[in-house]
């Protein structure tokens, strides 16, 4: 059986670089009686926890705690299950990824006291129609603040407003796929190994779509994925800046100036041009014109997967950043920043290379 308060014990004793003497002289029990809480050989009687508890500031309950046992990955929206060979292997499999990682997230955040909590800036909307959608996307950059600019990041811009991001690298041929933690936490799963820079963004906010559109009872299934690929443009670049950088009066446009965005706003030249008729810049002769002059150039052999970069990390990082914090506040000792990182000890202090700076005097 697992020694979980006895593990934690000696978490929180390390993170503070006490002995078992200086722990013991604090809480009022002998040397050889924190040793043995940590072994598992015995257990802390009630008072002795509470006092643990007080000494450490964190709840009674903390000691006996699973992370992970009382977490359900629900409602899950999985655009790509017709194309794995067994899905729900395959969904078990991803299903433990994330439950493994989001219970260590969790665990990290009760450590550092942060307090996650996510808001649908789109709870009072019930889509409709596209026009819904362009109006959505507008509302959330609005409520979001950030206006009609090019997002730099789609996934810590997710991550700063409370959204869990897991990264998981799969050979099955998905992209990725959304749900909620215990009903009320949302969640994104994106395949790094069938996404490029600019289909991660695509897909995190297809992804997101499903978490705060609420849509039309009457939609099927299929519309609703239509819809939250609309959404999923719509975010990336609203109508007005579209419009915007085309200018007005036109009469061509250059495979240039489709780059341009792509590399300004890290959106697809593909995902661009059907903005650009779901916006009525363009209608649909000429949409398809443009579809076929670009299906040309790109058959032609003179292109590459990198024709217009956009340049930017595009990779969850709060998960390293806390424990980052942490080690250098000391509030986690580099064991437990090891185990929670999944790296060992020497690999971690390499890799986060802490050199601290006073902040005050």
């Amino acid at each position: 059986m697992e020694n979980l308060l006895g593990s934690k014990l000696k978490d929180l004793r390390e993170g503070l670089n006490f002995s078992y003497q200086q722990l013991a002289d604090q809480v009022g029990v002998a040397k050889q009686s924190i040793f043995k809480f940590e072994k598992g050989h015995s257990k802390p009687g009630a008072e002795t926890l509470l006092k643990l508890a007080d000494l450490f500031n964190v709840p009674y309950s903390f000691f006996y705690e699973n992370p992970s046992a009382s977490l359900n990955f629900e409602n899950i929206r999985f655009r790509d299950a017709h194309k794995i060979f067994n899905v729900e292997s395959h969904l078990k499999e991803v299903t433990n990824t994330v439950i493994d990682y989001i219970s260590k997230f969790l665990e990290l955040e009760k450590i550092m006291g942060y307090v996650r909590q996510f808001e649908n800036p789109l709870e009072d909307m019930v889509i409709t129609t596209e026009k819904d959608i362009e109006k959505a996307a507008k509302v959330l950059r609005k409520r979001w603040k950030v206006g009609n600019s090019p997002i730099l990041d789609v996934v810590e811009m997710l991550e700063s407003k409370g959204v869990f991001v897991v990264e998981v690298s799969r050979a099955e041929d998905f992209c990725g796929l959304s749900g909620q933690l215990n009903k009320n936490i949302p969640i994104i799963v994106l395949n790094e190994r069938s996404l490029t820079l600019e289909r991660k963004r695509f897909t995190a906010l297809h992804e997101l779509g499903h978490i705060v559109l609420k849509f039309d009872e009457s939609f099927s299934d299929d519309k609703m994925e239509f819809y939250c690929n609309f959404f999923a443009g719509a975010v990336l670049i609203v109508d007005e800046a579209l419009y915007s950088e085309f200018g007005k009066n036109r009469t061509l446009i250059s495979l240039a100036e489709l780059k341009r965005i792509k590399e300004l706003y890290g959106i697809s030249i593909q995902a661009i041009i059907i903005r650009a008729r779901q916006t009525e810049f363009i209608d649909n002769r000429t949409y398809n014109d443009w579809w076929q002059a670009y299906n040309e150039w790109y058959s032609g052999g003179d292109n590459t997967n990198d024709f217009g970069r956009f340049k930017c990390q595009e990779k969850a990082t709060r998960f390293n950043n806390m424990v980052t914090q942490g080690v250098t506040e000391g509030r986690l000792s580099w064991s437990k920043a090891a185990e929670l990182s999944g790296k060992k000890i020497d690999n971690l202090k390499k890799e986060l290379n802490v050199l601290n700076f006073n902040v005050r005097n």
